[in-house]
């Protein structure tokens, strides 16, 4: 199975890990972000605006504005980051003939490990929070508390 994010996806995900690694209530501006997150800044603004409607993000416009974390970290799982930047995922065909693999209709040969497959993707995104992707980043020393990439 092949699994493929957008760059938006990408840059989304590593905006939201730098901002769970700030102090609480820090404010950061689209261009720190784009410094920090190495994300090119005519990104930011879209990723950044999609993230705040689906309430993930606080952004302010203005001279003391910039965006922080709307939720706790523990609180927001990876699935929900992922679906917010991608959409579902869900891949809603059959491996075999679309025509008959759908819960009402009859099952395909492969549509059992085809759904478990599936489930156990979802449920491994589900599992793990903000705050464990920046705990993890942490411990191989990927991300600094500040949100500053580590020196190699």
């Amino acid at each position: 199975m092949r699994f493929t994010l957008t760059r938006r996806c990408e840059y989304g995900m590593r905006i939201l890990i730098h901002l769970a690694s700030t102090d609480e209530g820090v404010r950061l501006t689209a261009s720190e972000l784009a410094e920090a997150c190495e994300v090119p800044p005519g990104n930011v603004p879209t990723i950044v605006n999609i993230m705040s409607r689906a309430g993930l993000l606080n952004c302010s416009p203005g001279r003391n504005g910039g965006c922080m974390l709307a939720r706790d970290p523990a609180d927001l799982t990876i699935l929900e980051a992922i679906e917010t930047l991608e959409g579902p995922l869900d891949v809603g065909h059959c491996l075999l003939d679309a025509r008959r693999c759908h819960d009402v209709d009859p099952h395909c040969a492969l549509h059992e490990s085809w759904a478990a497959s599936k489930k156990a993707s979802l449920d491994a995104l589900r599992g793990i929070t903000l705050a464990d992707a920046v705990a993890y980043d942490r411990e191989i020393g990927a991300v600094q508390p500040a949100g500053k990439p580590a020196k190699a």
